[in-house]
């Protein structure tokens, strides 16, 4: 075990994100209250007539002549909550993609090499203790983010939804997995964390937009592959469905797994650059 992860690295690692975290904590409660609070108001102002009617102009060209899926029920609890968590996704996945562009950059070229090398640990052993750190982190953020839903769902009286909720909250997981896996290999290409996290930005974006305009129409489906975000649905997960892309999970499964391998190739060729 020794040999792949070191436990002061780790601790080291989770030390220096703590303050962090903690700011990123703060920023993606009020996100999720603020989602919950506008989503609420914006259905009682009629958004789902403005959705349908947007969704009912997409020229046939673009849906191959077939009207769009009726709209869900917005009324419905499980509805409406999971819509708000499938937003929230999107914040999951933006951070979870930061915390692996700026893992191994932020190593490079500052003091934290000194104590890196200070250590009898391989650098295999030193990329994959960063990378098992940042997984430690996302764990903690998703169980505040779980405990977060759980204050929404008691202050709504609707605590049977928590075994869908706790479903969903690990789904978050696995879906932000992939990101942080893809981030954390462009780290490695990196000479700063700000480039490594702009390019993940956009590729969250990108994937995102993917996701939606695969939704669009069946012609188009096969945009969702090429979105992680759309591999599971949490809206379906948290409204009583089960709605999960189990080859586009598969797939992130092993793309995850080569990003860490080819992490450890790259760093095993290329040295850490001192000031």
């Amino acid at each position: 075990m020794s040999d792949f992860l070191s436990m002061p690295l780790l601790s080291y690692d989770l030390k220096s994100r703590r303050r962090n975290f903690i700011v990123w904590m703060i920023i993606s409660v009020c996100l999720f209250i603020l989602i919950v609070v506008m989503f609420t108001n914006l259905l009682n102002a009629g958004l789902p007539e403005f959705i349908g009617d947007m969704l009912s102009s997409v020229p046939t060209s673009v849906s191959g002549g077939e009207q769009p899926a009726d709209l869900p029920d917005f009324k419905d609890f499980g509805v409406n909550f999971g819509v708000c968590m499938q937003l929230m996704l999107i914040v999951g996945c933006i951070y979870a993609s930061y915390l692996g562009a700026s893992a191994n950059t932020g190593s490079r070229g500052d003091n934290d090499i000194t104590f890196i090398y200070s250590m009898p640990v391989s650098r295999v052993c030193t990329v994959l203790t960063s990378y098992f750190a940042q997984i430690v982190i996302l764990l903690f953020y998703n169980i505040a983010v779980f405990a977060v839903a759980l204050g929404v769902l008691y202050s709504n009286h609707k605590m049977n939804f928590t075994g869908r909720i706790a479903l969903a909250v690990l789904a978050f997981m696995l879906i932000e997995i992939i990101y942080l896996s893809i981030s954390f290999l462009l780290s490695t290409f990196m000479n700063t964390s700000s480039q490594a996290a702009s390019i993940s930005a956009v590729i969250v974006t990108i994937t995102v937009l993917f996701g939606f305009v695969g939704s669009l129409s069946p012609s188009l489906n096969a945009l969702t592959f090429f979105s992680p975000y759309k591999y599971i649905s949490v809206y379906s997960i948290v409204s009583g469905g089960h709605s999960m892309f189990y080859i586009g999970i598969i797939a992130g499964v092993l793309m995850s797994i080569i990003s860490v391998m080819l992490s450890c190739a790259r760093y095993n060729k290329i040295d850490f650059l001192l000031n």
